[in-house]
């Protein structure tokens, strides 16, 4: 068995309409830029950094996601997955099982409700078991021991920490 670690991040604040009126189109806020910055710090403390990043195309994750390698110097390619905006849990573990084994530690940043249900999964072996508030840029992050993604299943993860960035208000 490997130790692989994965990081759930949900986008940060985001505008509440878009030019195009689409949810889809939304772009992020200033404060959501303030919650990345502070969020960030305690990303890079993680002793593996983030080797695959994969983000629902839409523009407040992809702005989240390419601020998020800014502000920890990831250099690689992104993975934008259709398939995670407005997900379920259940479609969400399933982009995970398929991520190539090459990744060791993966940042999917989503959306809610789909997010918040896949890390209540992940802990408690069922999407539906716990009562979580996952805010805008709420960061979880877990060490995972197997040594394929395909063996990610509801309940295998061991929760390192989980943030929200309300907590962070002080970090420089």
């Amino acid at each position: 068995m490997d130790t692989r670690y994965l990081t759930v991040l949900r986008h940060a604040k985001a505008r509440q309409t878009s030019v195009s009126g689409g949810d889809i189109d939304r772009p992020l806020a200033k404060s959501g830029f303030k919650q990345l910055q502070r969020v960030c710090r305690i990303l890079e403390t993680v002793k593996e950094k983030p080797d695959w990043i994969v983000s629902s195309p839409a523009l407040r994750t992809r702005q989240t996601a390419e601020k998020v390698a800014e502000l920890i110097g990831y250099t690689r390619n992104f993975g934008w997955n259709d398939r995670i905006y407005a997900a379920a849990p259940y479609t969400l573990l399933n982009i995970l099982q398929e991520t190539h084994d090459s990744a060791y530690h993966i940042l999917l940043i989503g959306h809610n409700p789909g997010v918040a249900h896949l890390v209540s999964g992940l802990c408690a072996g069922t999407d539906g078991r716990m009562n979580l508030r996952f805010p805008t840029a709420g960061l979880a992050h877990f060490e995972v021991d197997i040594a394929r993604w395909r063996q990610l299943h509801w309940g295998s993860c061991e929760l390192r920490f989980l943030v929200a960035p309300r907590f962070l208000r002080g970090l420089k």
